[in-house]
């Protein structure tokens, strides 16, 4: 195997204990030492890849955000072959399945690492900005074809992020036991009753 291969099976090894660690005990009460124990590494080499515990969280939350927002893919209302409502299912479900193939990152950066200090609390609100950007475009282009209900986009953008956020995290934490097509199911069930113009989102333009 190539040294950087070495590297970087090493660097992924340190961040996954690191990961579960955070998830097991809060990313406070985790300490270097438990990491390395964990990994099963001497200390020495926990610090050629990372200078300190807070450089691991920031590699793991940036990863995690950014598989979060590959799986957002943009609307095609006028040219898509699936209906508006099948692609916007069709990303809800992609965020719901990849989120929930990690519930240890979703535990830390949706419940254990929020309020930490206000750079990574920055970086959250970042992400969320970003997606409510990319929300609230759609719902206007939504709004402006007929598919999506009049009324306050901020407000529907705000129970939109809100609603995922919080079916995401009480899935991984066990308050809904529920399979990844069933939580889908039921979110769709509740966006066609107080989103979407009914009939008009199914149809493919």
């Amino acid at each position: 195997m190539a040294r950087s291969a070495r590297r970087e099976e090493r660097r992924q090894q340190i961040l996954a204990c690191a990961r579960d660690a955070f998830a097991e005990k809060g990313y406070q009460a985790v300490t270097v030492d438990d990491v390395v124990a964990r990994a099963e590494i001497a200390r020495g080499t926990f610090y050629l890849y990372f200078d300190d515990k807070r450089a691991v969280l920031d590699a793991l939350v940036d990863d995690f955000l950014q598989r979060i927002a590959s799986c957002i893919i943009g609307i095609d209302i006028a040219h898509g072959q699936d209906s508006p409502r099948e692609q916007l299912r069709q990303n809800v479900e992609r965020i719901t399945r990849m989120a929930l193939s990690d519930p240890a990152m979703v535990k830390v950066v949706l419940r254990d690492a929020s309020g930490l200090d206000p750079a990574f609390d920055a970086k959250i609100r970042s992400f969320y900005a970003t997606l409510r950007t990319l929300l609230d475009e759609s719902l206007q282009e939504g709004q402006q074809n007929g598919i999506v209900r009049t009324g306050d986009r901020a407000v529907m953008a705000s129970i939109g992020l809100g609603g995922l956020r919080e079916l995401v995290l009480d899935a991984v934490t066990g308050e809904l036991p529920r399979t990844p097509e069933q939580l889908v199911d039921e979110l769709m069930r509740f966006l066609d009753h107080g989103l979407l113009v009914p009939g008009r989102a199914n149809e493919v333009r």
